[in-house]
């Protein structure tokens, strides 16, 4: 038999030979990318795993190509390899050495701002006064979630509403044209939903999208009824 032992989740399976090293296949995955490449990685051992990945769409396979010397640091693993990735656009990689090309259609950040009280937009920073007349807009609101045994969670959400400025990479110098995106950002007064008090913990802040022309309250109200924590 090929395989001392074989796994299989969601999304992906591998399989371990008998040097320890392993076949993996995954798929599924959001986005698409396309190449392939000579990846090292460090051992337990203190050795390198010497593997070739090789990417289609969103399949992704990873194959042995023996045991080799790792003399990088622990952290560091080196590979020869050329992606083109919808996330991370065109990488070249030698070695320890990467070179990457972001796509012009690519989208850019020109601005991140949340709203304050008058209705104007400030950058998001640390340093507002809070409380204070600096302070952004805030709505505090009660929110209820019940868990799959059915007991129910009563918290309470503090929401500011926040925006991101975009435009395509190409255009960044410009910052024309232009897309902004809305949203609500919520902090709760406790843990919410199905790891509630567990090692992992459950959600004590999130976001959640603006609809045009939708109120910072009508959008909890509709997260109260979409989202699974």
């Amino acid at each position: 038999m090929m395989f001392e032992h074989t796994s299989k989740e969601k999304g992906l399976w591998r399989g371990w030979l008998k040097n320890g090293q392993s076949v993996e296949v995954s798929w599924g995955k959001r986005g698409w990318d396309f190449g392939a490449g000579v990846h090292i990685h460090g051992n337990d051992d203190d050795m390198g795993d010497r593997m070739l990945c090789v990417k289609v769409w969103r399949l992704a396979i990873y194959l042995p190509l023996g045991i080799v010397q790792h003399p990088w640091p622990a952290m560091e693993g080196p590979q020869w390899s050329t992606y083109a990735s919808r996330e991370f656009g065109l990488t070249f990689s030698w070695g320890l050495r990467r070179k990457s090309f972001d796509w012009p259609w690519a989208w850019h950040t020109v601005a991140y701002e949340v709203m304050m009280p008058n209705g104007t937009w400030e950058p998001i920073r640390y340093s507002f006064d809070e409380g204070g007349a600096n302070s952004p807009y805030k709505e505090v609101h009660p929110y209820t979630y019940n868990l799959r045994n059915g007991t129910v969670q009563n918290r309470m959400a503090t929401i500011t509403k926040r925006r991101r400025v975009m435009t395509w990479r190409a255009f960044k110098a410009l910052g024309w044209p232009r897309w902004i995106k809305e949203s609500i950002d919520i902090q709760f007064d406790g843990e919410v939903g199905e790891r509630s008090g567990s090692w992992k913990g459950g959600c004590v802040g999130c976001s959640y999208d603006l609809r045009a022309d939708e109120t910072m309250g009508a959008a909890l109200r509709r997260m109260e009824q979409e989202r699974k924590f």
